[in-house]
């Protein structure tokens, strides 16, 4: 989905989804699920859905499930860094199994691989969740947006470019707008963004989809995100603005604010676009 501005833009603000304008836990444990069952189907050893719905419901993300290594480490995770701008295709993996964890994708993901299953059974297992819960009827579910979000960006648009990138893919994701209410919130949708390594493509696009021939100076990016990695590490090194919020208190990262929730977001965003309409 995009829209053309009536006028480029030169000012943006970069939205992440799940965990950030998609609420709600059942996509994670529809995740689980698929997990599972993939193990259930090799004869292996699952209960990822149960550990999983555990830690989300006491909001600690430290699952006694998680294995680790005689240093102390958990077993399975990315230690080798990428530098910063390398070639996704270069990546170890599009989406690195992070430690510490951050949000309940990240918890099935190292779990599944502490299990025994590749990234490519992990991504798999992910589009089945999501397939499911199509199939179901999303409306069934917890998904749901932070109260007041359409209304806040409507508002922001009158100020800056508003530009939605998740990790999701494009096959289906206009069913999972239309139910948050949303459809017409962004003036533009960037799937497949691979982050963390495909950020500067996505800070590239972004800045053609809200009509500039000119990158959008990071000065006057603003980006929302629940995973400091994925969302605000490369933009927070050039120089931009990074708001995360952080569900489970992780304290990763140094963003510029960390909110518990989007309902403290909220102001930050609206002073934001405020500030930059004074100048």
């Amino acid at each position: 989905m995009t829209t053309t501005p009536s006028t480029p833009r030169r000012r943006l603000l970069l939205l992440d989804f799940d965990g950030t304008v998609c609420l709600g836990d059942d996509p994670v444990l529809a995740y689980a699920r698929r997990v599972d069952a993939i193990l259930a189907a090799r004869g292996e050893e699952g209960g990822v859905e149960a550990a999983v719905a555990h830690a989300l419901a006491v909001e600690d993300l430290l699952a006694a499930d998680i294995a680790f290594d005689e240093t102390g480490f958990p077993c399975g995770v990315d230690q080798e860094p990428v530098e910063r701008g390398a070639e996704p295709h270069r990546a170890p993996s599009a989406h690195p199994v992070s430690w510490p964890v951050q949000d309940g994708y990240q918890l099935v993901q190292l779990l599944a691989r502490q299990r025994g299953l590749s990234d490519a059974d992990a991504g798999q297992a992910f589009l089945g969740g999501r397939e499911d819960l199509l199939a179901r009827g999303l409306g069934t579910t917890d998904v749901h947006a932070p109260a007041g979000l359409a209304e806040l960006l409507d508002e922001v648009r009158a100020e800056a470019g508003v530009v939605l990138a998740t990790n999701a893919p494009a096959a289906a994701f206009g069913p999972w707008l239309e139910t948050l209410g949303l459809t017409e919130a962004f003036d533009a949708v960037i799937t497949d963004s691979r982050k963390p390594f495909g950020m500067p493509e996505v800070l590239r696009r972004a800045g053609e989809l809200i009509g500039g021939e000119e990158p959008v100076p990071a000065q006057e990016i603003l980006s929302v995100g629940d995973i400091w990695r994925n969302d605000h590490e490369h933009l927070a090194a050039l120089g931009g603005t990074t708001l995360l919020i952080d569900r489970f208190a992780t304290g990763l990262g140094e963003p510029d604010h960390r909110v518990q929730d989007f309902a403290d977001a909220a102001p930050i965003i609206r002073s934001w676009a405020r500030a930059r309409a004074r100048r």
